[in-house]
């Protein structure tokens, strides 16, 4: 079973997740590397700082036992994160910054839906009132944002099928990691999206050699910060904590990456009603992480 100490250590990790995601988009508008090239790169860099660790821990020994139907859940893990990333860096070109950053977030309902049904985990009222409060002040955000960028609407489109992809994400990390150790399903989800992104990127045309001694610092930055230090302590915190937790503890990338991209991109300033959302969002998901837990779950592999 699940001890409270294992339990207190996934919600610090999902703490520690909500706020490294919020560098991604500004790595990402710093660089001036393709969208496809990025995300390549970032993921495939992950693969290269994670393969140590793989070695160490064995974990190519269990991949190698693993069963069809978790080969299943790594592979939908991998399409879904390869078209997140796609569609969601497509979209940063398109759109502001916390616009696209709102949109792509903007899953946890449907989440704690199928969560609820498919996943047998009671959203608790407690949560799903959380999710709404939270969810409120990301609409308050994206309507002040969208009010000043009314012609940006298929960036907005495209942010919003990304986050869709990230709830698909999330749903079949949580099933896959009741069965699979946190460093082999990370390192075969990364590494089978860098691949499809990769191919992504041959179709559309992309230079894929890079050389530039910033965009590899930025493709580096963007594997340590939002994607170790972010999507896998998600992936480890999802053993432990509820999909739709995880997925709501998301929405906390739009006031992370807004406060940054006041800091860091001057031309991005928010205004009153983001500020104001941006309160909504963080008292929706104080609400969610901390009354909104379910019962335990039965512990598998580590």
């Amino acid at each position: 079973m699940v001890t409270g100490d294992e339990t207190s250590r996934a919600y610090s990790a999902v703490l520690v997740a909500m706020v490294s995601i919020s560098f991604a988009s500004i790595f990402i508008k710093w660089s001036d590397s393709s969208p496809f090239v990025i995300a390549f790169y970032r993921l495939i860099f992950t693969c290269a700082l994670l393969t140590p660790f793989i070695l160490w821990s064995r974990g190519f020994s269990e991949l190698r036992q693993l069963r069809v139907s978790e080969w299943t859940l790594i592979a939908l893990s991998a399409v879904a994160l390869a078209f997140h990333f796609g569609l969601w860096i497509v979209s940063l070109s398109l759109t502001l910054v916390s616009t696209s950053v709102i949109l792509v977030t903007a899953h946890p309902m449907f989440v704690a839906g199928m969560s609820h049904f498919l996943l047998r985990e009671k959203v608790r009222r407690a949560a799903a009132i959380g999710i709404v409060i939270a969810f409120s002040g990301v609409c308050v955000i994206s309507i002040a944002d969208y009010g000043e960028a009314s012609d940006t609407l298929f960036g907005d489109l495209l942010a919003f099928l990304g986050g869709l992809c990230a709830g698909i994400y999330f749903l079949s990390g949580r099933r896959a990691r009741q069965r699979i150790s946190l460093g082999p399903y990370v390192f075969s989800v990364y590494l089978f999206s860098a691949l499809m992104l990769l191919i992504a990127a041959v179709l559309v045309g992309d230079t894929l050699i890079v050389l530039e001694g910033r965009e590899l610092s930025l493709f580096l930055l963007l594997a340590i910060v939002p994607t170790i230090l972010g999507h896998t302590m998600f992936n480890y915190a999802l053993k432990k904590v509820p999909a739709h937790i995880v997925s709501t503890s998301v929405l906390g990338e739009p006031v992370g990456a807004s406060i940054l991209a006041f800091l860091l991109l001057p031309e991005e300033t928010p205004g009153p009603w983001i500020i104001i959302g941006g309160a909504l969002v963080i008292m929706g998901l104080y609400i969610v992480l901390s009354r909104g837990r379910t019962d335990k779950i039965k512990d598998g592999r580590e």
